[in-house]
C-alpha cells in the first residue's frame, strides 16, 4: 500500500538540497552574467558601434523588459507543460541570440537582440523559484532560495571580471560567445541532472475551491495580481530590485566617467556590492531560526532607505567616491534580506500555480527595473539639458523613491485582509 509521502521523497533520483541550489543557481546566474560581463566594455562598445555610452546603456533596460516579457510566458507554460521543456526552449533560444550578439555591427542590432536574448533567458529562469515552491514551503522555501542566491551570486561578482579581462586581451564580441558557451552548457546539465517538478494534477482528489488550478493562463495571472497580501511582497522584492537596476544602469557613467575608475578597477568596486549581498544572504538564513521573514524583510527595506537618502544628501556636495560606494553596497547588500523573504512570501500562497505566480514576481522586478533605469537616463539627460553639468543626485533620487514605494506598498498591503475571493 502506497504510503503519502511529501512532494520532494516523490521525485526519482532527485538531487541534494545543495545540489539542487547550485543547479538552479547556475540557471538563475544567466541573467547576472548577461547584464554585468559586458558593463567594463560599455565604452569599447559605444567606441567600436560609433555611438554614445548612453545609448549603450539602454541595452541594459532593453534586456530587463525583454526578460520580464520571456517570465510572462515562461511562467504559465511552465505550469502547464512542466519546468524542464521551457528551460530547454528558453535557453536555446538565449544560447542561439547570443551567438548572433558577436556579429553586431549597430546600436539598433545591440538592442532588438538584447531583447531576444532576454526573452530566452526570462522563459529559462523563471522556473527556479518555481520548482523551489515545487519542493518547499514557508521559512524553509526562504532558506532554500536563500542558499540558491548566495552560489548564484558568484555570478555577478565574477561577471565585471572576466569582461574586464576580455576586453583587455580580446574583443568584447567575445562576452557574448562566452554567453552562448556557458548557456548551452547549464541547458545540458540541468536536462541530465534536474527532475521534472511541476506534479501533475489528480483528478481523483477533491481540492480545496482556494486552491483549484485556473484553466487559462489569464485567469491565474487575475488570481495572482488580484490577491492583495501576495502583491505586497511583489512590491518589495520588485521595487527593492529597481533601486539596484538603476545603479547598474548608471554604473559605468557613476564610476567609470564622474569618477574616473578605470575598467580594470570598475569590476572589483562593483564587486563589494555583490560580497556584501552575500554576507546579508547568509545573515538572513540563521536570522530566519530567531525572527519571522517579514521582520527581516522589513529591516532590509528600512536600511536601504537610510542609505537612499545618504547617496541624495551626498550627492548635492562634492561626493568622495569611497563614502558613494560605502553607501551603494549597503543599499544593494540589504537586497540580500529583502528579495528571499519577499519571494517566498508571495509563493506561499499560490502552490499549485507557483510558476505563474514566480512570473508575476519577474515581470513587475525587471520591467519596473528597465523603466526606473529609463527615468534615470532621462533625467540625468534633462539635468544636463538646463544645468551643462552631469551629477549623482539623479540616480541618488530615482533610487530612494524605489524603495520608499517599497516600503509603504509592502506595510499597506501585507497587513490587508485577505478577500476570499481573490484566492478563487
Amino acid at each position: 500500500m502506497p504510503t503519502q509521502s511529501s512532494p520532494s521523497s516523490s521525485l526519482s533520483s532527485k538531487p541534494s538540497i545543495r545540489s539542487l541550489a547550485i543547479l538552479l543557481a547556475m540557471l538563475v546566474a544567466v541573467a547576472p552574467f548577461a547584464i554585468d560581463m559586458y558593463l567594463p566594455a560599455m565604452k569599447v562598445m559605444a567606441t567600436d558601434l560609433a555611438t554614445a555610452i548612453h545609448y549603450v546603456e539602454v541595452s541594459i533596460s532593453t534586456f530587463l523588459l525583454g526578460f520580464a516579457l520571456g517570465q510572462l510566458l515562461g511562467g504559465p507554460l511552465s505550469d502547464k507543460f512542466g519546468r524542464k521543456p521551457m528551460i530547454a526552449i528558453g535557453l536555446m533560444l538565449f544560447s542561439i541570440t547570443s551567438l548572433l550578439l558577436t556579429q553586431t555591427e549597430s546600436i539598433e542590432q545591440l538592442l532588438a537582440l538584447r531583447a531576444l536574448q532576454a526573452i530566452g533567458g526570462g522563459i529559462a529562469t523563471v522556473n527556479s523559484s518555481a520548482i523551489i515552491r515545487d519542493l518547499f514551503s514557508g521559512d524553509e522555501m526562504a532558506k532554500v532560495l536563500s542558499m540558491v542566491a548566495i552560489v548564484m551570486m558568484s555570478a555577478p561578482l565574477i561577471a565585471p571580471l572576466l569582461g574586464s579581462l576580455i576586453i583587455t586581451y580580446f574583443s568584447w564580441q567575445t562576452i557574448f560567445l562566452i554567453l552562448a558557451i556557458y548557456s548551452a552548457c547549464v541547458m545540458v546539465l540541468l536536462l541530465w541532472r534536474l527532475p521534472e517538478t511541476r506534479k501533475k494534477p489528480d483528478n481523483n482528489r477533491v481540492t480545496q475551491p482556494s486552491i483549484k488550478p485556473s484553466s487559462k493562463p489569464w485567469q491565474a495571472y487575475k488570481r495572482v495580481l488580484t490577491h492583495p497580501q501576495a502583491m505586497g511582497f511583489v512590491m518589495a522584492i520588485s521595487l527593492s530590485f529597481s533601486g539596484m537596476f538603476v545603479f547598474i544602469t548608471a554604473s559605468a557613467f557613476a564610476y567609470m566617467e564622474y569618477f574616473s575608475v578605470s575598467a580594470q578597477l570598475f569590476p572589483f568596486i562593483f564587486g563589494g556590492n555583490v560580497l556584501l549581498m552575500m554576507l546579508m544572504n547568509r545573515v538572513n538564513v540563521w536570522a530566519l531560526n530567531h525572527y519571522s521573514s517579514a521582520s527581516i524583510l522589513t529591516l532590509g527595506l528600512g536600511l536601504q532607505i537610510l542609505c537612499g537618502v545618504g547617496l541624495i544628501i551626498a550627492s548635492y556636495f562634492d561626493p568622495n567616491l569611497s563614502i558613494i560606494v560605502a553607501l551603494v553596497m549597503v543599499f544593494v547588500g540589504s537586497i540580500g534580506l529583502v528579495a528571499a523573504n519577499a519571494t517566498a512570501g508571495a509563493l506561499n500562497f499560490f502552490p499549485d500555480i507557483s510558476g505563474t505566480a514566480t512570473a508575476v514576481i519577474g515581470v513587475t522586478e525587471f520591467t519596473l527595473g528597465a523603466l526606473m533605469g529609463i527615468l534615470w537616463s532621462l533625467l540625468h539627460e534633462l539635468q544636463f539639458s538646463m544645468t551643462q553639468t552631469h551629477s549623482l543626485s539623479p540616480m541618488a533620487w530615482v533610487m530612494t523613491a524605489c524603495v520608499v514605494i517599497a516600503f509603504l506598498g509592502f506595510s499597506f498591503l501585507s497587513r490587508k485582509p485577505l478577500v476570499q475571493s481573490n484566492s478563487r
